[in-house]
């Protein structure tokens, strides 16, 4: 398909269709038509609708399946330079060789990155994330208003959350400073965390420019509470409903995060967030592994939004979320690649594992989560945490033509059985040929539209080089002082909990 067709008014014909909405039906002999950015009509083949076909281009497909737009609710664009980087590690040893890895960057540097992760997401049919933006201690108005800019020029649809904490990291993890050398304690002491202003003037600055922004929006991107002062929660509830938005955070993704959980609130960080304002359908919790009861209770009362990101927990060796559990409760489960130095982006993938792994926990195969319902985790599920169910995730009338087509002519689908079996088992994004975002082709043949892919490569490349050189002074110095801090964190990790989210063999 040619660059002609990028915008436009359109009816794709030929194809099945996969709405995934309540039903698992696959719609036969149906047209979807596009105007205005949205789904305005769908029609079966001869049946026009009732305003000018004239003025509609009509894209023929033969042998293809239209699917709402993957959604992936957790992800951090500044790890696109770092694929293989990362063989795994425990999270909180893994996050001081990401924080090693913090070169300065330029703007130009940024709409690099943010293209880079935009051609991820499209070739995987990807149409909408939430980017856990990390750029320098505090992120600057300036590179803000990059990332915005840059999505825009890819024409996916993000939400934007800039990361900020105000504790120093050796403060965030339950281990006694006191028992590491006199100069590891030194040198994490002289580390001073900025202030919490600085964060939200730069925020204020940020949502004054972007408010009436189209496919782009900004949340609260503060990092998990453990690594959060009282003062910084107080200051974020209160910009949260001042400008009417949610938190997307990390929450208990490891064990050692669990052991952090405040017992004045029970034990219990979702009731800790609350106690700020800072939890309900506006907001999103990353990972979510080691969820009490408790947590997971306060979860569904307040609708607030839980994201899986399989292959990160297990890549880091963090536990299972149960995902099922979360599910059977009434709590919305979104999905996300998280950051992709050391795994793939492939949210078929993610939806495979979800599905996978609550198997392991359920001998009743009955409650075991089927393909569909995986599936939905990253259309319908993602919806909700971008904050536009009903719109995004469905093909629907009404809904936002955020769409990709399948050729089901790949060898995924040769020899043909059940085609949710075959999305969820088999696809891997080889098979995704056309992606619309608001009604607009950003993805033709497999082929980004808006900007040329060569031109993104060979910058992230140069720019990667620069980064590794930039980068080996201070990583020489963490992989120094992993030998200080790795016996204390596995030691944290063999505490008894009275939950337990990692595989026992006995």
């Amino acid at each position: 398909m040619s660059g002609e067709h990028a915008k436009g008014r359109y009816r794709i014909t030929g194809a099945r269709i996969a709405p995934l909405g309540p039903s698992h039906d696959i719609l036969e002999g149906m047209d979807v038509w596009i105007a205005n950015g949205l789904i305005a009509a769908i029609n079966p083949v001869d049946d026009t609708p009732q305003f000018q076909p004239g003025t509609y281009q009509t894209l023929p497909f033969s042998n293809a399946l239209v699917l709402p737009g993957l959604i992936n609710s957790h992800s951090h664009s500044t790890s696109a330079l770092l694929k293989g980087k990362s063989p795994g590690a425990p999270l909180d040893l893994f996050v001081m060789e990401a924080m090693s890895r913090r070169a300065a960057r330029g703007m130009e540097d940024i709409r690099t990155i943010i293209l880079l992760h935009a051609i991820e997401m499209l070739k995987h049919g990807v149409t909408g994330i939430v980017d856990h933006f990390r750029h320098n201690a505090i992120p600057s108005a300036e590179a803000i208003a990059t990332v915005f800019n840059a999505y825009e020029e890819a024409g996916v649809r993000a939400v934007v959350a800039p990361m900020f904490e105000d504790k120093r990291y050796i403060e965030s993890m339950p281990i006694e400073p006191a028992r590491l050398p006199a100069d590891v304690q030194e040198r994490w002491r002289t580390k001073k965390p900025p202030a919490a202003q600085d964060y939200f003037a730069m925020m204020e600055e940020v949502a004054d420019e972007t408010r009436d922004s189209g496919r782009v929006k900004l949340m609260l991107g503060v990092d998990g509470p453990q690594r959060c002062t009282t003062g910084l929660l107080e200051m974020a509830g209160d910009f949260a409903a001042r400008h009417d938005v949610g938190l997307h955070t990390h929450l208990l993704e490891a064990k050692t995060q669990a052991l952090m959980a405040p017992p004045e609130f029970g034990g219990s960080f979702v009731a800790y967030l609350d106690h700020f304002g800072l939890i309900g359908p506006k907001s999103s919790l990353a990972h979510f592994v080691w969820g009490t009861d408790r947590d997971i209770e306060l979860a569904a009362e307040t609708r607030v939004n839980v994201v899986n990101n399989p292959m990160s927990n297990l890549l880091l060796g963090s536990g299972l979320q149960p995902t099922a559990r979360l599910l059977e409760a009434g709590v919305s489960v979104g999905i996300g690649s998280d950051g992709c130095a050391g795994h793939s982006m492939n949210l078929f993938e993610q939806a495979r594992l979800s599905m996978l792994l609550s198997r392991i926990s359920q001998p009743d195969c009955d409650r075991w989560m089927t393909a569909p319902q995986a599936l939905r985790l990253a259309t319908t599920g993602g919806a909700a945490v971008l904050g536009e169910p009903g719109k995004l995730g469905v093909v629907d009338v009404g809904a936002h033509a955020d769409l990709m087509i399948l050729d089901l002519n790949t060898r995924v689908y040769k020899p043909m059985g059940d085609i949710w079996n075959h999305l969820v088992m088999f696809e891997t994004g080889e098979s995704v040929d056309t992606v619309f975002v608001a009604g607009e082709i950003c993805l033709s043949g497999g082929r980004c539209t808006r900007f040329n892919e060569e031109d993104v490569y060979d910058a992230a490349a140069e720019l990667a080089a620069r980064s590794n050189v930039d980068s080996v002074q201070s990583l020489t110095v963490t992989h120094g002082e992993r030998c200080a801090f790795q016996p204390l964190i596995t030691e944290a990790l063999g505490r008894d909990l009275d939950i337990n989210r990692f595989a026992s063999l006995t």
